[in-house]
């Protein structure tokens, strides 16, 4: 899947239809099929590892890992948001409204 222009949005969108995809259809040897069905602690213990993955990362300065690691951490974290039935806009909306805020106290 190419990405034009690099579109944030469109990337997440489409990441996002995938792993929802994968939910509906629980395609043998999906990697996202086998966490859906091992549940939410499986998806957390994940997000968990991604974490302190990148953060490792982070503090040794390795930029490139730093990416491939904050990768991860974003799949897994949309898996869950996935999971939970959490669409991403809602994280989008909310992000925008706490950036108002913030705007606002100024």
């Amino acid at each position: 899947m190419k990405i034009k222009n690099n579109n944030t949005g469109e990337i997440m969108d489409a990441l996002f239809s995938r792993i929802e995809q994968r939910k509906k259809t629980k395609k043998k040897g999906s990697y996202t099929a086998f966490l859906f069905n091992k549940g939410i602690n499986k998806i957390a213990q994940k997000i968990s590892e991604e974490t302190a993955e990148t953060i490792i990362e982070a503090v040794q300065g390795k930029k490139k890992l730093v990416v491939q690691e904050s990768c991860d951490l974003l799949y897994h974290l949309i898996v869950m948001w996935s999971k939970l039935g959490i669409n991403p806009n809602e994280i989008w909306n909310e992000l925008d409204k706490r950036m108002k805020k913030k705007g606002k106290k100024k």
